[in-house]
């Protein structure tokens, strides 16, 4: 076995005349030493105190859970002082969801919603319709994982029976609604599928000029106005094709429908569509039913405050497939021809002279892997119609579809194709932008 050492202190020495303490202790009976009496007089702090003793206050013990039987605690959330909570509303909505991951405690961190308003937003995917059963998805943009939103919008389900997606204006959506499916009246509803914030748009109905009676006016073929730099409002335009040529305008700040009058006397102004870019505080217009297609600019009260020119090369636009979208803060136009699908993407350098400058030339059908459309084909004979759907708000990227299998993307930077469905389930697109800002209704 192993060996005991045993130490030995080494004796003190005391002063000449005088004897060791111990050693009278030593020699005492038991129950009359001196550790005897230093416990009589000073009794332990944990133990059986005597009758009369004082009383003294037991210090706290560490708080250590006993080995075996160690229990977790949920962790508590950092605190949120300025600095981390600025951290954390400078990183992507996406890294901000996987952050939830880690714990509990992060994930009530992160979903708070004073940074989730503070977080920058970009393009995160697509609403489409499905191919198998014609239903409204939900698509993210490559790599992206499990679906941003959920596209059924069960906020509304709760009351409405129908829900019909008609536009979607970079973060918020136009519904038509119904309560039944076979009711004919609906309701239109705009609504934020990230907070789940809707409103259902009024009757249109102002007092008539001539006899003061009110006049009430069906909603027909809304179209939404959505400007992310103050995403808390919106505006929405209907035209009054029930007696005039006039337009409504909707203003969610003040609630209200107001008339514009200017729009009938004047066939340039432009007709509404999803051709339309928000830049600059104003809707910009693809107008191209008039003999020289224009870009008109409106402001959120219906007036049109300016043209701008189509850059050269898209001044046959009206024949081709053609539309307009920001990126980067800069307004962009592209055009395909409609016999040999050859893109041309612009970009409006400065905006106050007018200057385009083209971006980027590709052939679209070399992109998908197969040859060039010949330009004497008929358009009856071909089997795919190509067409740019979508422009990356912060990238040099470009959305296309082939309206039958294929949707893609395309960096003009790197040229680099990156499939996004082959199975002709995900077609096209409406680019969709998360927003958790409340939205101000009167």
């Amino acid at each position: 076995g192993f060996r005991t050492l045993e130490l030995r202190r080494r004796p003190r020495r005391h002063p000449r005349g005088t004897t060791d303490p111990r050693s009278e202790e030593e020699a005492m009976p038991p129950g009359r030493g001196r550790r005897a009496r230093t416990e009589q007089h000073h009794p332990p702090e944990t133990g059986r105190r005597d009758e009369g003793a004082p009383s003294r206050p037991t210090p706290p013990f560490p708080a250590f859970a006993p080995q075996g039987r160690r229990t977790k605690r949920p962790r508590q959330p950092p605190a949120a002082s300025l600095p981390f909570a600025e951290i954390l509303s400078r990183v992507p909505y996406r890294s901000l969801c996987r952050f939830r991951c880690v714990s509990k405690a992060w994930r009530v961190l992160c979903s708070h919603r004073a940074i989730e308003r503070r977080v920058p937003q970009t393009l995160s995917g697509f609403f489409h319709t499905h191919h198998s059963d014609g239903g409204l998805r939900f698509s993210n943009l490559p790599g992206g994982g499990a679906p941003l939103v959920n596209a059924s919008l069960p906020f509304l389900r709760r009351r409405y029976a129908s829900v019909k997606l008609e536009q979607c204006s970079s973060s918020l959506l136009l519904c038509k609604c119904r309560e039944s499916e076979e009711a004919e009246e609906c309701d239109y509803v705009v609504c934020n599928p990230m907070t789940g914030q809707w409103t259902v748009l009024p009757p249109i109905v102002w007092q008539d000029e001539e006899d003061g009676e009110p006049a009430y006016f069906k909603v027909v073929q809304p179209f939404l106005g959505f400007d992310p730099a103050v995403p808390s409002r919106f505006v929405v335009f209907s035209p009054l094709v029930e007696v005039c040529d006039d337009v409504a305008i909707y203003l969610s700040e003040t609630g209200r429908w107001t008339r514009n009058s200017e729009w009938g006397d004047n066939s340039e102004y432009p007709s509404f569509s999803a051709e339309c870019a928000f830049l600059n505080g104003m809707m910009h217009f693809l107008h191209l039913v008039i003999e020289e297609p224009i870009i008109a600019v409106v402001d959120v009260e219906g007036d049109v405050c300016g043209e701008i020119a189509l850059p050269e090369g898209m001044e046959d636009a009206s024949s081709g497939y053609s539309s307009i979208g920001y990126s980067q803060g800069k307004l962009h136009a592209w055009y395909m021809h409609p016999h040999y699908y050859e893109l041309c993407v612009w970009v409006l350098e400065d905006y106050a002279s007018e200057k385009w400058t083209l971006k980027h030339t590709v052939d679209v059908p070399e992109l998908f892997g197969r040859e060039s459309a010949e330009e004497d084909c008929d358009e009856e004979d071909r089997t795919y119609k190509y067409e740019m759907f979508a422009i990356h708000p912060e990238h040099n990227l470009i959305f296309l579809t082939d309206w039958k299998e294929v949707n893609l993307s395309y960096d003009m930077d790197s040229k680099e194709v990156h499939l996004m469905c082959t199975s002709g389930d995900f077609l096209g697109g409406l680019p969709f932008i998360p927003s958790f800002a409340d939205l101000v209704v009167g």
